[in-house]
């Protein structure tokens, strides 16, 4: 297990192309935080910013209209750079387990949460990710050496103009990379974990070599049954966290490098959720 800061520097020089997976599922309009409401339209508005966004991307989603407007604002570039696959909820192991996530978070242990943690869907669509990376790298989806998980609404502070993400020379071949936003605390348990909705590395944005992410997405997927055996379960970010943390029982194939600028740990600067895209982007 390793983590790895890059404080203080800028990485402009890149060396590969890189296919950026997203996705959007309906889950309803959802407290995101104490003071935000998260609904369809604000996922719609986010989307257009992929209109700038010149690399390939592939995105899943459950709302054809959702499908329709991503390869409307996506039509000035070749078609082969938009991939769109309409796909049913129900079908998806993540969603699957909406069941029993749903019996986990009624238990009184969850009660103190903030509203947002205790969504079943919400955490269905968080583990999603890692099922669609799979899914992609399996299906022999993406041509690129690199694939890049991205949140659909990473870009929404993005300035105007065209960008392309690239891999920075200084990303490990054989690591998955991720902004780091906290330190990390090898003493937490599990449960602290998930009671405490602990975190230390960003999962809006990661990226990787295709065989070395579908590894660690077989990792993932194996972390959230154990957790729900566990009678745990909290956002993608905890599941992270638990993989790599000694006090579980986990021993992960592939080992994290993280991008971040001390200060920000700090500070707790909101840019420090976005900083491996930041290290990524070009503007073209």
């Amino acid at each position: 297990f390793q983590i790895s800061g890059f404080p203080n520097q800028k990485y402009r020089s890149q060396t590969e192309d890189v296919t950026l997976i997203t996705a959007y599922f309906n889950i309803g309009a959802f407290q995101k935080t104490r003071n935000t409401i998260f609904s369809s339209s604000t996922y719609f508005n986010w989307m257009k910013q992929f209109e700038y966004v010149s690399n390939t991307v592939i995105l899943y989603t459950d709302e054809n209209k959702f499908a329709m407007k991503f390869k409307s604002i996506r039509k000035h570039f070749p078609t082969y750079m938009t991939k769109v696959f309409v796909v049913n909820q129900s079908n998806l192991w993540s969603f699957q387990l909406k069941k029993r996530l749903e019996d986990i978070y009624n238990q009184t242990e969850y009660e103190e949460y903030y509203q947002n943690v205790a969504i079943p869907a919400y955490s269905c669509a968080m583990n999603t990710k890692y099922e669609l990376l799979e899914k992609v790298i399996t299906e022999n989806l993406s041509t690129t050496a690199f694939l890049a998980w991205i949140d659909i609404g990473y870009f929404r502070n993005k300035k105007p103009g065209y960008i392309k993400m690239s891999i920075p020379r200084n990303v490990k071949d054989d690591h998955v990379s991720f902004s780091q936003v906290d330190f990390f605390n090898d003493q937490l348990t599990p449960t602290e974990i998930v009671y405490e909705s602990r975190f230390y590395i960003a999962g809006g944005f990661f990226i990787g070599r295709s065989k070395y992410l579908l590894m660690f997405a077989q990792d993932y997927k194996l972390a959230v049954e154990w957790m729900i055996d566990m009678n745990l379960m909290n956002s993608d970010q905890q599941v992270l966290y638990i993989m790599y943390s000694p006090k579980s029982p986990f021993k992960p194939r592939i080992p994290i490098q993280t991008f971040f600028q001390p200060i920000s740990l700090i500070l707790r600067s909101t840019g420090r959720w976005f900083y491996l895209g930041k290290v990524c982007q070009n503007l073209i």
